[in-house]
């Protein structure tokens, strides 16, 4: 089943056409669904003339129905005086030649279409160019080509987007749900949390989503799709590493990563025989690089103290759960890791960059999981496995002097208090502020609840 993602599809199309000087380069892990994305996306472009290069392959290719061409049309010139002669042997002059896009795959198959889009920008306005793959940032390149590349980031499939595939009419519903006290029936609620159970464990990978979603159309179980999947993963970060850091079990490390969600990185603890903390500080920025596992960095100028989560709750449920991952229950650590990775993925997706989530710490006193800027302050956000109270986010609301709300996620119906006085145990100071209580199914929509809270 294709799941149509509408608004970024119509999100990638607006900053398409109107890309000037520019090259559009699309990031996303591997098996994100990059290529076929954009190739449906493209197909609503029916006055652009397309051109489309795999550079994973040498020559021309056909790979389901379109022709693409390989590595020898870009040629091996650095400021890609090849590709440009070779776009006007096929196309004729290029001023003349209509609007045309060029979608490029592969990229980081094939360097030199990094150095050359330097001289992409001085192409005729008619001519649009979209580069596409998934280890760009692990890309030496001599020419930063500064102010030249625009980015668009592409990440799993999210909650809302998966939902609305699912089931139209639930999907029409929860988006206009309100966060005031009784919006929302106990059976609502109810239904919502088993579709967030089901995401949660399936994650957004588009592969493990057709396969549930249509079973006959994969004939591999979802166990053995989440394998293949991790090995490509492993795969292509292993292009990038060095000899060292290939002594490394990569998967392992990937568990080892899931394992340490949210708590800070020691990357003695990656470490193995012959291979030492050097090598697996790389391999975890080769990771992020590769969009595997995101960064997340505590909201500290004094200090560069970072959590990494990685980038999809369904992997993450693999890693840790094996083929069990669709049976097991979530319970205690595992199910606190998949709920924050869950979390953090949907933040992230909605965001203009990954690296707008941040994580906030007191001393040794308190820690809340993730944190938002917005035009009212800082939003500090905890997300719960379990029902319970959140003294980190008291202790926010109490220490952090731009505390603009707090923000409690977990088997909660929506509720919004105005008025809420935040108080520890053994302390006097107290501060009234807004306090926000959200299912885990709402984690995409916290970046539009705290636009509309007030300022100041």
């Amino acid at each position: 089943m294709w799941i149509d993602r509408k608004k970024k599809k119509s999100e990638l199309l607006n900053v398409l056409v109107h890309l000037k000087n520019q090259t559009l380069i699309v990031r996303g892990a591997r098996q994100v669904g990059k290529t076929s994305f954009i190739l449906n996306a493209l197909n609503d472009l029916t006055d652009y003339k397309k051109i489309f290069l795999n550079l994973m392959r040498s020559g021309d290719s056909n790979i389901n129905g379109i022709k693409y061409h390989g590595r020898i049309f870009f040629g091996q010139s650095p400021q890609g005086e090849d590709f440009i002669k070779n776009l006007e042997s096929k196309m004729g002059p290029l001023a003349q030649a209509g609007n045309i896009i060029v979608f490029i795959d592969e990229v980081d198959r094939h360097p030199l279409v990094m150095e050359a889009i330097q001289a992409f920008a001085d192409l005729p306005s008619n001519i649009k160019i979209i580069c596409s793959g998934s280890n760009m940032e692990n890309i030496k390149v001599e020419n930063a080509a500064t102010g030249r590349k625009k980015y668009f980031d592409l990440y799993p499939v999210t909650f809302e987007e998966f939902l609305r595939a699912h089931d139209p009419e639930l999907f029409n519903t929860y988006i206009n749900i309100q966060i005031d006290a009784g919006s929302i029936t106990d059976h609502l609620h109810a239904r919502l949390g088993d579709k967030y159970n089901i995401h949660l464990r399936l994650g957004g990978m588009p592969k493990i989503l057709d396969a549930w979603l249509d079973p006959p159309a994969q004939p591999q179980g979802i166990p053995e799709i989440s394998s293949d999947i991790v090995a490509t993963i492993e795969e292509n970060i292993k292009t990038v590493l060095t000899k060292k850091e290939n002594l490394y079990e990569y998967e392992d490390v990937l568990r080892k990563i899931a394992m340490l969600s949210m708590n800070t990185l020691k990357f003695s603890r990656l470490q193995v025989q012959h291979a030492g903390r050097a090598e697996a500080k790389r391999l975890v920025t080769k990771s992020v690089g590769a969009r595997v596992a995101h960064k997340i960095r505590l909201f500290d100028d004094k200090s560069d103290l970072s959590k990494y989560i990685l980038f999809d709750s369904g992997i993450v449920n693999y890693l840790l759960n094996g083929s069990g991952l669709l049976e097991n229950k979530l319970t205690g650590n595992h199910g606190a890791i998949m709920h924050e990775t869950f979390l953090g993925t949907q933040i992230i997706a909605g965001s203009i960059s990954r690296d707008d989530l941040l994580y906030w710490k007191a001393g040794n006193v308190a820690e809340l999981e993730y944190m938002l800027r917005y035009k009212g302050g800082l939003a500090g956000i905890d997300v719960k496995s379990t029902n319970g109270p959140s003294r980190s986010l008291d202790s926010f609301a109490i220490n952090e002097p731009d505390a603009g709300c707090i923000i409690k996620v977990g088997n909660y119906k929506p509720f919004i208090n105005r008025q809420y006085v935040a108080k520890l145990p053994n302390q006097e100071k107290q501060a009234r502020t807004t306090s926000i209580t959200l299912p885990h199914y709402m984690a995409g929509q916290i970046q539009e609840i705290i636009k509309s809270l007030p300022s100041g």
